[in-house]
């Protein structure tokens, strides 16, 4: 998400802290300054009136049982696996960080580096090639192409040319998750914590989940730009709530009707700062869904109870090795699915830079 600076008013950028302004940077080198300033006079005092001996032994370190270690729980109880894997193949992108399937089954792919149009197979169908990062992709009943990029969505053609760009909308825009309900767009706006409607064209014609505690909505609690919505066979929308480990459900007109989940390192909860990241619904209302951090792709059933797992921790040991050594933002953290037209889930893995193809098993 871009946020502003309290110095000097400059978006920080999606993959890196912001930078402090000047003044911030003078305030703390005189606070440092000062800080040592003081601390050299301490050591000359305690020196000085102790006789030259060390006024105090080390603290002692902490017990075993203050180490952070969730090593238990990366790897997964095989009964609770529903899913095999088919195939895997490249994603064809530096980072993915979205995917898609379209009616005719073909895998899109958007990240860095633009967007891929893929084969069951693997095999590459169309390279459309964007410099800046595309957080979210969707393909209309039409053929057009919308894809999701930081201030805006580019609307491109089946071949990816692009014939229209929309941007007229909050500052800090950031399109993250794009979900089709007839002529009616819902766009998740990781950058404002809020769901955009948007009409046919891309005006937009109202909003969901602002705070609003008249109307029992406190908002979505987005730390970071993994936000998703998508529409259930019900006739409300999913929205998750990453900050509060929730999936909710919300009318057309944003009244929020339900919602479930919660914090847990187990596996039926959603763990770290804000998970889950990404999800979709089968025809029959249950739901896939993925968290960072502890890389889980996991099955809930319409009211949210835990089913499943379609891959745990250990089917993702590249990004297990990436989050172990405190690295896994820098290569691309997300973990995404998306159900295709015959139920299959399509995973894609931005540290392993792959596309898994799982189906149920038999």
């Amino acid at each position: 998400m871009s946020e502003k600076n309290s110095d000097n008013n400059t978006p920080a950028t999606l993959d890196s802290p912001p930078v402090p302004g000047r003044r911030t940077f003078l305030r703390a080198a005189a606070w440092g300054g000062g800080i040592l300033g003081l601390g050299g006079l301490a050591g000359y005092a305690a020196k000085r009136f102790s006789g030259g001996q060390p006024a105090r032994t080390a603290t002692p370190p902490l017990g075993d049982e203050f180490t952070y270690d969730v090593s238990r729980f990366q790897k997964s109880d095989p009964a609770l696996i529903r899913y095999e894997e088919v195939t895997r193949f490249p994603c064809g992108l530096e980072r993915g960080r979205n995917i898609t399937a379209s009616a005719d089954g073909s895998i899109w792919v958007a990240g860095t580096g633009g967007i891929r149009k893929l084969s069951n197979e693997g095999k590459l169908l169309l390279t459309i090639e964007i410099d800046e990062p595309v957080y979210s992709v969707v393909i209309r009943k039409t053929g057009e192409i919308l894809a999701g990029m930081a201030g805006k969505i580019s609307v491109l053609d089946g071949s990816g040319n692009e014939t229209a760009i929309w941007s007229d909308y909050p500052d800090n825009f950031l399109p993250t998750s794009i979900s089709l309900v007839g002529d009616r767009i819902f766009v998740a706006d990781a950058g404002n914590r809020v769901v955009l409607k948007l009409d046919a064209s891309g005006n937009k014609t109202g909003i969901i989940g602002e705070r609003d505690l008249a109307r029992n909505i406190a908002g979505f609690m987005v730390p970071s730009p993994y936000f998703c919505v998508r529409m259930a066979p019900d006739g409300l929308l999913r929205v998750t709530n990453p900050g509060e480990h929730r999936i909710e459900a919300y009318t057309f007109e944003g009244d929020l009707e339900a919602g479930w989940g919660k914090s847990s390192f187990a596996v039926e909860g959603f763990c770290g700062c804000c998970n889950p990241v990404s999800f979709d619904i089968f025809p029959d209302g249950s739901f896939v869904t993925c968290e960072k951090g502890l890389p889980r792709v996991k099955l809930y059933d319409p009211e949210g109870n835990f089913t499943g797992l379609v891959a745990g921790p250990d089917a993702f040991p590249e990004y297990l090795k990436a989050a172990n050594a405190g690295t896994p933002h820098s290569l691309g953290s997300g973990i995404y699915a998306a159900i295709d037209p015959t139920g299959r889930v399509l995973v894609l893995d931005a540290v392993g830079g792959t596309v898994r193809i799982m189906k149920p098993k038999d």
